[in-house]
């Protein structure tokens, strides 16, 4: 945790004292913006006399509006939804909130602003296009367009080890029989096939969503909404794919007891895994030149490799592979109690702005609009370039979101995983007791 907040110390969220002098702050217009990360990973954690050091995206944004300052308070996360809970409803809280699709957004949407007439009067009519969709829709419920997407995530790729499969005369694999042909074979080479941190609800929700996705797609939000019950049969079915993951050799022995950070993640960086389930933000430490020196130092391997991410493996058998599901990893939206609300929207719209969603892509962060490719400068070299290039392609036809709405269900549905993963219980069992916490939410 610590190494990730040392790097989430960026887009706004870096400046944990602003070094504006007070005179040339009573010339500007002050605009204040709480957050529990800084979204972008821009500023690597310089320091400059005992304060953490302005990133690349705070400059480019004081130098586009040098009559805006921006006092920004960094909290750890449950610092964050105590000061909001604490001065949201009292009208003390900042201008700008940062905050998390689903049941945050949903919790303080009621002392925000519907953003969409100013969306439509900055960008035109037609100004819903210029998003991905995957993290505009989530970003919005009933009440309005509650914040916009700062920055995007997206799970349900598998990555590989390219040169550990080229070194094994391997494909990745596009469909179920494959995956298991695969991870055997890697296993018999002496490598993990596939390395999965089980212990960590969090990936295997990624897991069966993204299982699930590819079974019947949409179904598993379905469920969640109460239309369809979980007993449905294909998402039984897709409980039971996650079942048989722990005996055909999908899953490394012992997954139950690993966690996807470090143990998934390091033994899949440094060569002893040929493949796991993780999402784009795994770019920056393994796509890299900054990131992968800094995965050889922190897991002490030498060795050069080549990482790729490919799509979901095909599970229903129409020959097609699965697509990213994710959306927005922060929303910041407009406090209705602001007394300087078109500065506010300045500084929102620059986020979501060609020049600040580069920003974003430097680090290479999923940019929220379109057209905004990747930034490889960095890249490790022509192999990794194309691995980012595919990532966006993919990631514009993305489907489907991370987050539950209910926390009792996501809950319920964690405990289930591990349930059917450990032969507690079996997938028909798990998912009636799923139905049963589903049945009690009021919706």
């Amino acid at each position: 945790m610590q190494k990730t907040l040392f790097r989430l110390t960026l887009l706004f969220g870096l400046l944990v004292v602003s070094s504006v002098s007070i005179a040339s702050a009573q010339d500007k217009t002050v605009v204040t913006y709480w957050t529990w990360n800084a979204a972008a990973y821009g500023n690597p954690g310089q320091m400059v006399n005992d304060q953490p050091s302005v990133s690349f995206a705070q400059e480019a944004f004081e130098a586009a509006h040098p009559e805006i300052d921006l006092d920004v308070k960094i909290l750890s996360y449950n610092d964050y939804l105590n000061q909001l809970q604490l001065n949201m409803a009292a009208g003390t809280g900042p201008d700008i909130v940062a905050l998390q699709a689903g049941v945050l957004l949903n919790n303080y949407s009621e002392f925000l602003v519907d953003l969409t007439p100013r969306a439509q009067a900055e960008w035109g009519d037609a100004w819903e296009d210029r998003f991905l969709s995957l993290g505009l829709d989530q970003s919005r419920n009933e009440q309005g367009l509650i914040g916009l997407p700062m920055m995007n995530s997206a799970a349900g790729f598998l990555w590989y080890n390219k040169t550990i499969f080229d070194q094994n005369n391997l494909t990745p694999p596009t469909n179920w029989d494959e995956w298991v042909a695969t991870s055997n074979a890697l296993s018999d080479a002496g490598t993990i096939g596939f390395y999965h941190g089980a212990a960590d609800s969090w990936v295997n929700l990624d897991m069966i969503i993204s299982i699930a996705n590819e079974v019947a797609p949409g179904k598993i939000y379905e469920a969640e909404a109460g239309t369809i019950p979980w007993t449905d049969p294909d998402l039984v079915k897709a409980m039971d794919y996650w079942k048989q993951m722990f005996s055909n050799g999908i899953m490394q022995e012992g997954a139950l007891a690993a966690t996807q950070y470090p143990d998934a993640h390091q033994n899949y960086t440094s060569g002893k895994a040929g493949m796991m389930l993780m999402g784009v933000w795994n770019d920056f430490s393994v796509l890299t030149k900054a990131g992968v020196e800094g995965s050889k130092q922190g897991y002490g391997f030498t060795e050069d490799y080549d990482y790729a991410t490919i799509p979901f493996p095909d599970l229903n058998g129409d020959g097609k592979t699965g697509v990213p599901f994710g959306g927005p990893d922060v929303i910041v939206a407009m406090n209705a109690t602001s007394q300087q609300q078109d500065a506010v929207w300045t500084v929102l719209s620059w986020m979501v702005s060609e020049e600040g969603q580069m920003q974003q892509a430097k680090l290479l962060n999923v940019p929220s609009i379109k057209g905004v490719p990747f930034d490889d400068s960095d890249a490790t070299g022509d192999f990794a370039k194309q691995v980012l290039e595919d990532q966006i392609t993919q990631l514009e036809s993305a489907s489907g979101k991370r987050e539950f709405i209910y926390p009792d269900l996501k809950t319920a549905l964690s405990d289930a995983l591990q349930s059917v993963a450990a032969g507690l219980q079996t997938p028909e069992e798990a998912m009636a007791a799923i139905e049963a916490v589903s049945q009690t939410i009021e919706r």
